[in-house]
C-alpha cells in the first residue's frame, strides 16, 4: 500500500475512533493500564538505582573514606565499594600468615588504621553498639544503637537529621522513624535503655538512613551510651547473654591533595579490613584488578538478579497478554459494527488489504493513545507518590529519574500490543465478502479441526513433559535464571499444556453451543450466540482462563508451603502457655514470679520450672542427659530433663494423667520418649565433666563420663518429649547425687495475653532481670501473603471484566437479532437472561479451565520440591475459599451484573434483507 493510502486508512479510523468513543475509551484504557504499570516499575526501579556519586555517599557521609574491620589477621577481597560485598580468604593448610595478616592480628586496631593512611587523617569512630531494650509506654523495645555527633558534616548523607534538632546536652538521644512507630514515642520524650536503667535519654530529634528506611535505632553523643552499654553487658556475669562482637568502624577525612586508590584499598585488604573510597568509587579500577569479582561466585548468588528479571518479565507478558485477549474482541465488534462502511470502501474499488488497513489503524490510532496516556500516567503517579513509594520500598531514591530510552520501549510495547489485537479482526473484515457486509449477515464457519488437534497435542505434551520433569529429571542441574533443570522443566509444560487449552477453547465453546438444544429459551438462544460468535467469545474465556491458572498456582502453592511448614513446627509449650526464663535465683525469682503474676491476669496455677544438673565441684556443673537415640529431630531446646511439680506437667507437658502425677510425687522419673527406657523399665542418666574435679585428700577420681540406670515410669507422648525427654521431682535429685537449677516458671491461662501485655510484663520483668524471657506459644503463625491474595484479587477482577467486556461487546453486537426477537414479539427478560447467562458461560468456562491447569504447574514443583534427598512428602493443599469465590462465586456474580445493567427494552431498527 501506498503512503496515501495509508492516510486515508488513519484518518477514517480516528474518525470511526471519535464516534463510538465509548468502545475506544476501553480499548484506550485496556491498553493504558498495563502500560502504566510497567511504566511505574521502570521509573521506581530506574530512580533506586543510585549513581557510584550516591552509592558511596550513602555509606562514607560527607567523609572521604569508610574503614571497617571485617577480620583482623586474614586477608580479605572487596568489590570497590566494600558494602556491596567483601569476605575473608581462608588460608590453605598448613599456610603460614604473611607479614600484613600477622601485623592485622596483633596492632590496636585505631593505631593499625592511622599507620596505613596518609598523615593528618583525621579518623571518626562509627562502631554499631550492640543490640538492646529502651523503655516505651506499652514496656520494651528492641533497638539498634550506635553514637553520632550529627552536627558534624561527617555524617550527612550517611546518617540524616530529618525532625528536630541533634542532641546537644548530655543523654540526648536522636531515634529513627521506626524507633518512633515500633515504641509509641514522640520527639521530647524520654527512654532508659536496659542495663543503663540510671540514665534517662531524651529524644531530640528524628534521623533516618537513606537507604534504609526500615532500621530502629538509637543515636547517642559519642561516649554516652556505646561503652557503658558493652561494659554493663559484660559485667553482667557469666549466665547472661553476652553483647556480640561489632565491628570496628571509622569515617575518614584526608588531608587536601591526599591520594587513596585502589592500591591503598588492597593494603588494607592484606591486613584484613575493608576501605571504601569516594575516589575509588567514582573511579573504580577495571574488573580483572578486583579479586573480588572472580571468586565472589562462591560466597554469593549470581542468579539472584536474574530471578527478578525473570519475574518481572512474567508479570509483564501476563499483562500484555491479557490485553490482547480482552482487545482483539473490541476491534472485531467494532469491524462488525462498521462492516458496512468497510463493505462501501469494497464496492467503491477498494482492496482486501484497504480494508484491513482500516481495522489495523484502529489499533493504531487506539494503541497510540493509550500508551501515550500511560506512560505520562505511570510517571505521574510515581511522582505524587514518591514519599509512600520510598517508605514501602525502605530506602530513598538516589534522584527521580524518566528515561527516554525505556519510557519510548514501554510505549511501543503497548503500541505493538494494540495492533497484534486487532491483527485477526483486520485479517476477518479482509476476507468477508461485499455482499455480506452490505447485507449485515456473516457466515458461521465450525471450529478449525487443525487447531482443535494441536491444541490436544498440546495438552498431551504439557502434561507428560510436567509429569516427567517433576519424577525423572535429576535435581540442582543447572538452568535458566536461578532456576534448575527440573523446575524449568515443570513449568515449561504447565506452559505448553495451558496453550494447548488455549487452542482447544473454540472447539468446547461450539460444542457447548450443540447441548443448548435441550435448554429453555433464553439459556438457548445465550450459548448459540456465543458459539456462533467464537472469535468475540473465545479470546474473552482465554483471558479469564490465564488470571485464573496463574492465582491458582500460585496459590496451591504458597498454600502446600504453608501447610508443610504448619506440620513440621515444633511448639515450645502447648498452646497458650506463657514461660518465663530467669537467671535470677532465690528471694529474686520469687519476686520476679509475683510481678509477672501481677502484671498478667487470670494466669492460672504456676509451675516452678528447672533443669537437672550434676555438680561435680564447687561452681561446676553439667546438664544432665538421657542415653539414647540422636536428638529428636525439631526438639525446641538441647536434650535434657526438666524439673517440677504436677503444675509443670500440667502447664509445659499437657499431660493429665493421675497415675503420671502419682508417680512424680513418690520421686520416680518420668520418661515421654519410649526409645529412652531399656525393657527393664530403666533409663540411663549421663552424667558428664567428673573428671575434672579437684580431689580431695583420699577421694578416688571420677570418671569424666558416668552412666547412672534409674528407675523410669514412661509416659508415652511424642510431643511432651518434643519439651523435654523427661520430669523429675526436685526433691528426689539429692538421693542420686544431683541438683535442680532453677530456670523460671510456666503458666497456662485459658487464653494467652494479648501482645501489648506481654510487653508490659517483660518490661516489668526486666526492672528485676534485665536478661529474663517471656515466651508465649502461640501455635504456628502464617506469614502475611499478599502475593496470593493480589493475585486472587487480580483474577477476580479478570473474571469479572473479561466476562462484562464479552457480554458488553455482544450485546453491541446483535442489537439486529435483538430487535428482531423484539418484533416477533420476544417478552424483554429475554435481553436480560442472554445477557446474564453468556456472562456466566465466559466466566464460569475460563474459571474451570483455568482452576484445572492450575494445578499442573503447582503439584508438578512441590512434587520436584520433595524430591531430594531426605526431603518429606509433599503436602498438597488448595486454598478452596479462593477457589469456591473465583470458581463459582464470581461467575455467579458477573452473569448477576450483566443481567442488572442490561436493558430490558431496545428500539426497533431497519433491517436489510
Amino acid at each position: 500500500m501506498r503512503i496515501g493510502a495509508w492516510r486515508v486508512a488513519l484518518r477514517i479510523a480516528r474518525r470511526d475512533a471519535l464516534r463510538a468513543k465509548g468502545r475506544s475509551a476501553l480499548i484506550a484504557a485496556m491498553i493504558a493500564l498495563p502500560v502504566l504499570g510497567v511504566t511505574g516499575a521502570d521509573v521506581v526501579h530506574r530512580s533506586g538505582q543510585l549513581t557510584p556519586a550516591e552509592r558511596v555517599e550513602r555509606v562514607v557521609g560527607g567523609a572521604d573514606a569508610l574503614v571497617t574491620s571485617l577480620d583482623p589477621g586474614q586477608t580479605v577481597e572487596q568489590a570497590p565499594i566494600a558494602e556491596d560485598g567483601a569476605f575473608s580468604v581462608q588460608p590453605r593448610p598448613g599456610e603460614q600468615p604473611t607479614a600484613e595478616q600477622a601485623k592485622g592480628a596483633s596492632t590496636d586496631p585505631a593505631a593499625l588504621v592511622a599507620s596505613l593512611l596518609p598523615p593528618g587523617s583525621v579518623l571518626t569512630p562509627a562502631r554499631p553498639g550492640p543490640e538492646a531494650g529502651a523503655t516505651s509506654p506499652e514496656g520494651l523495645v528492641r533497638t539498634l544503637t550506635t553514637e553520632a555527633d550529627l552536627g558534624d558534616p561527617v555524617w550527612r548523607g550517611r546518617l540524616d537529621l530529618v525532625e528536630g534538632r541533634a542532641p546537644s546536652a548530655p543523654h540526648e538521644v536522636a531515634v529513627t522513624r521506626a524507633f518512633l512507630d515500633r515504641s509509641g514515642l514522640r520527639p521530647g520524650a524520654t527512654t532508659t535503655v536496659q542495663g543503663l536503667e540510671g540514665t534517662t535519654f531524651t529524644i531530640t530529634g528524628v534521623v533516618e538512613h537513606p537507604g534504609e528506611l526500615g532500621r530502629v535505632e538509637l543515636v547517642a553523643r559519642p561516649g554516652e551510651l556505646v561503652d557503658p552499654l558493652s561494659t554493663a553487658l559484660a559485667a553482667a556475669g557469666p549466665t547472661a547473654q553476652k553483647p556480640s562482637a561489632a565491628r570496628s568502624a571509622w569515617l575518614v577525612r584526608l588531608p587536601a591533595g591526599a591520594p587513596l586508590g585502589w592500591s591503598e584499598v588492597q593494603r588494607f585488604n592484606a591486613h584484613g579490613y575493608t576501605l571504601t573510597a569516594r575516589s575509588v568509587a567514582l573511579s573504580p579500577p577495571p574488573e580483572q584488578a578486583v579479586p573480588y569479582y572472580r571468586d565472589a561466585h562462591r560466597y554469593s548468588d549470581p542468579t539472584a538478579a536474574n530471578n527478578t528479571r525473570m519475574v518481572v518479565a512474567t508479570v509483564t507478558g501476563l499483562a500484555l497478554l491479557e490485553v490482547a485477549l480482552l482487545a482483539g474482541p473490541a476491534f472485531a465488534v467494532g469491524a462488525r459494527r462498521s462492516r458496512r462502511q468497510l463493505a462501501l470502501l469494497g464496492a467503491a474499488g477498494g482492496s482486501r488489504a484497504h480494508v484491513g488497513a482500516v481495522v489495523l489503524g484502529g489499533g493504531l490510532v487506539l494503541g497510540a493513545a493509550g500508551a501515550v496516556v500511560g506512560v505520562v500516567l505511570g510517571t505521574a503517579v510515581v511522582a505524587v507518590l514518591r514519599p509512600w513509594i520510598e517508605q514501602i520500598g525502605g530506602a530513598r531514591f538516589g534522584h527521580f529519574a524518566v528515561p527516554p530510552l525505556d519510557l519510548i520501549a514501554i510505549a511501543g510495547i503497548g503500541l505493538v500490543t494494540a495492533l497484534l489485537a486487532a491483527a485477526l479482526p483486520a485479517l476477518q473484515a479482509a476476507r468477508r465478502s461485499v455482499t455480506a457486509g452490505l447485507t449485515g449477515r456473516d457466515t458461521v464457519r465450525g471450529p478449525n479441526r487443525l487447531v482443535t488437534v494441536s491444541g490436544v497435542a498440546l495438552l498431551a505434551l504439557g502434561a507428560v513433559l510436567a509429569m516427567y520433569g517433576a519424577a525423572s529429571v535429576q535435581r540442582d542441574q543447572p538452568g535458566v535464571g536461578g532456576y534448575d533443570t527440573r523446575t524449568l522443566t515443570v513449568l515449561g509444560g504447565s506452559v505448553i499444556a495451558e496453550l494447548g487449552l488455549l487452542l482447544c477453547t473454540p472447539m468446547l465453546i461450539a460444542l457447548i453451543g450443540r447441548a443448548a438444544g435441550r435448554l429453555p429459551l433464553g439459556p438457548r438462544l445465550a450459548l448459540r450466540d456465543s458459539a456462533r460468535h467464537r472469535s468475540r467469545t473465545a479470546p474473552a474465556v482465554a483471558a479469564v482462563m490465564a488470571a485464573v491458572a496463574g492465582a491458582v498456582a500460585i496459590g496451591v502453592y504458597t498454600t502446600s508451603t504453608d501447610a508443610e511448614n504448619r506440620r513440621d513446627y515444633r511448639p515450645q509449650a502447648p498452646y497458650g502457655a506463657v514461660q518465663l526464663t530467669s537467671h535470677a535465683e532465690g528471694p529474686r525469682l520469687a519476686e520476679e514470679r509475683a510481678e509477672l503474676e501481677k502484671q498478667l491476669s487470670g494466669l492460672g496455677p504456676r509451675g516452678d520450672l528447672g533443669q537437672v544438673e550434676y555438680r561435680f565441684c564447687d561452681n561446676c556443673a553439667s546438664t544432665v542427659q538421657l542415653k539414647g537415640p540422636p536428638e529428636r529431630r525439631g526438639l525446641g531446646a538441647p536434650p535434657h530433663l526438666a524439673t517440677g511439680d504436677a503444675t509443670v506437667l500440667h502447664n509445659l507437658f499437657g499431660i493429665h494423667d493421675p497415675a503420671a502425677e502419682q508417680a512424680l510425687a513418690a520421686g520416680k522419673l518420668l520418661v515421654f520418649d519410649r526409645a529412652l527406657v531399656g525393657a527393664d523399665g530403666k533409663a540411663v542418666m549421663i552424667l558428664r565433666g567428673g573428671g575434672g574435679a579437684p580431689l580431695q585428700p583420699g577421694e578416688i577420681p571420677k570418671p569424666d563420663l558416668q552412666e547412672v540406670p534409674v528407675d523410669a515410669v514412661l509416659v508415652d507422648n511424642p510431643a511432651a518429649a518434643d519439651f523435654a525427654q523427661g520430669l523429675a521431682l526436685p526433691s528426689a535429685l539429692p538421693g542420686l547425687g544431683l541438683a535442680a537449677r532453677p530456670t523460671g516458671s510456666v503458666w497456662l491461662p485459658a487464653t494467652p495475653p494479648d501482645r501489648k501485655a506481654q510487653q508490659r510484663a517483660e518490661a516489668a520483668a526486666a526492672r528485676l532481670d534485665r536478661f529474663s524471657t517471656l515466651e508465649v506459644e502461640r501455635g504456628y503463625q502464617p506469614k502475611s501473603d499478599a502475593l496470593t491474595l493480589a493475585l486472587t484479587g487480580f483474577a477476580g477482577l479478570v473474571v469479572l471484566g473479561a466476562a462484562g467486556i464479552a457480554t458488553g461487546l455482544a450485546a453491541a453486537d446483535s442489537r439486529q437479532d435483538q430487535a428482531t426477537l423484539a418484533a416477533v414479539g420476544a417478552p424483554p427478560r429475554i435481553r436480560r437472561s442472554m445477557a446474564g447467562l453468556q456472562c456466566t458461560l465466559i466466566a464460569l468456562l475460563g474459571a474451570l479451565l483455568g482452576a484445572v491447569n492450575g494445578f499442573v504447574p503447582a503439584v508438578g514443583l512441590l512434587k520436584s520440591r520433595a524430591g531430594g534427598f531426605g526431603a518429606k512428602p509433599a503436602l498438597i493443599t488448595a486454598p478452596w475459599g479462593e477457589l469456591l469465590l473465583i470458581v463459582l462465586l464470581l461467575p455467579v456474580v458477573a452473569g448477576l451484573l450483566a443481567a442488572l445493567f442490561t436493558r430490558s427494552r431496545i428500539p426497533l431498527g431497519r433491517r436489510l434483507s
